[in-house]
């Protein structure tokens, strides 16, 4: 019973990945000047100029944030409508690694959204993990340049998923790093990197 809840609930994060994917590429067809369709503009490896910085280093001034980030690493920004109304940002790297006959992707991401405080997130974190059937692996309290914060790892022996909270002024910002176990080892320090230049400002 514990498998198949966990396939449905890994069903349900890529499907939830393909609809924001498809929702994020909607619109992209064009008509020239004269009136025949011009190409699909492909995704954007950059952000909008002027909304972030990408010189190793990501801030937003809106909604005052900041950190490093894995420099090669394909990089998206999607704003505006989400299903969750309270979700500002989402901020995504992915890097592809050729692995027998295909790519494996590490992917790290973060979600700015609003929330009650810290302990509203830490429950739907528990509450997404019990419905996947992921189980639990560690958790902890963490402090990273005075903001306090929650690290939770979970996972199964092939495939992990880590999520660290940063909690204040009414603001979550919600880090998320997954892969498979052998990729997932080798860029954890990536992403420790990247947690602990975290900075609101």
């Amino acid at each position: 019973m514990r498998g198949k809840r966990f396939n449905l609930g890994v069903i349900s994060v890529l499907v939830t990945l393909l609809v924001v994917s498809i929702a994020f590429m909607g619109g992209c067809t064009r008509q020239s000047s004269t009136g025949e369709p011009s190409p699909p503009t492909p995704p954007p490896t950059e952000p909008v100029p002027g909304a972030l910085s990408t010189q190793g280093y990501v801030y937003d001034d809106k909604l005052g944030y900041g950190f490093e980030y894995p420099g090669g690493w394909e990089f998206h920004v999607e704003e505006g409508d989400f299903p969750d109304k309270n979700i500002k940002k989402v901020v995504s790297f992915e890097k592809k690694i050729p692995y027998e006959r295909g790519y494996v992707s590490v992917e790290l991401g973060l979600i700015v959204k609003s929330a009650t405080d810290l302990q509203e997130v830490k429950s739907e974190f528990k509450k997404g993990l019990e419905r996947s059937g992921l189980p639990i692996l560690d958790e902890a309290t963490i402090s990273v340049n005075n903001i306090s914060g929650y690290d939770i790892l979970s996972g199964i022996p092939t495939w992990k998923l880590r999520q660290v909270v940063f909690f204040t002024n009414g603001m979550a910002y919600i880090f998320k790093y997954s892969s498979q176990e052998e990729f997932y080892r080798m860029y954890e320090e990536t992403f420790n990197n990247v947690i602990n230049s975290f900075v609101i400002k």
